[in-house]
């Protein structure tokens, strides 16, 4: 398992938070990175993403980035849905050309909407349709609290739907702890559909330092490595102090280091 950064790491803390993972993350050791925020944030950004700025970034730092956070998935109607799924398919372009493997997002609206989660697999039927078999990349359903994309029964309803190995599923430790869902079932029931996992460390349903909350990381290290989880590991950092996410970053590095047994 590798070690992966997200550009939400450096998010609050920095004016640009992808430029910031580039100039920060290789000296502590991180050498993948994912990239999140207003850069692809929304379908008018998707729009505008620069490539060659992004690799004019990414590249002389020595990271690679494997990842891309998509706007989410479904929408308010048919048109929104296919509207999203041309971003999250230009995303998982992009991702390819930057030398990515996953793109990742959760559902476009709050949880309760009617027809919300119809519109979620619809939106990754439309994705799967637009991109060549052949393209490198797989897709994930992130749960976020409060989101239509929640509670397992949520992944199993899209995912029934869509037999598709590009088409998973990435565990998220801090919105399944605060929804009160059991990450290490989640691993296990949906094991061959795992795509990525972002860790994060929560008390309660407020986001903090890794190692510095109540989430059991050592065994949902334990839970994927029993699966056979071989992806990457995405450190993500959504605290309430910002100006301790370089510390928090570092962190996080040394402490999955020393649980995937890997010498610093």
């Amino acid at each position: 398992m590798d070690i992966i950064c997200a550009s939400i790491c450096y998010r609050g803390y920095a004016e640009d938070e992808v430029a910031a993972t580039c100039a920060n993350a290789p000296a502590i050791g991180y050498r993948l990175m994912e990239i999140h925020g207003p850069m692809v944030w929304s379908v008018e950004a998707v729009d505008r993403f620069d490539l060659t700025r992004a690799r004019a970034m990414v590249e002389p730092s020595g990271m690679r980035c494997v990842g891309i956070y998509t706007p989410g998935w479904g929408g308010s109607d048919e048109a929104d849905v296919r509207r999203r799924a041309a971003a999250i398919a230009r995303c998982a372009e992009l991702t390819a050309a930057l030398g990515g493997d996953h793109v990742t997002s959760t559902g476009a609206q709050p949880r309760g909407g009617r027809g919300a989660l119809e519109r979620v697999a619809d939106c990754a039927a439309h994705v799967l349709e637009l991109l060549p078999a052949e393209l490198p990349v797989r897709l994930a359903l992130e749960p976020h609290f409060g989101n239509v994309l929640q509670q397992p029964e949520d992944f199993r309803f899209v995912l029934d739907r869509l037999s598709d190995p590009r088409l998973g599923i990435c565990v998220d430790t801090g919105h399944f702890h605060s929804a009160q869902v059991c990450t290490v079932d989640v691993i296990r029931e949906f094991a061959d559909r795992l795509v990525n996992v972002h860790l994060k460390d929560h008390v309660g349903a407020t986001s903090v330092g890794i190692g510095r909350g109540e989430v059991d990381l050592p065994a949902v290290v334990a839970a994927l490595r029993e699966v056979g989880y071989s992806g990457g590991l995405t450190v993500e950092l959504e605290v309430e102090d910002p100006e301790n996410l370089p510390r928090y970053t570092h962190e996080a590095y040394v402490y999955l280091s020393g649980l995937l047994g890997q010498k610093l």
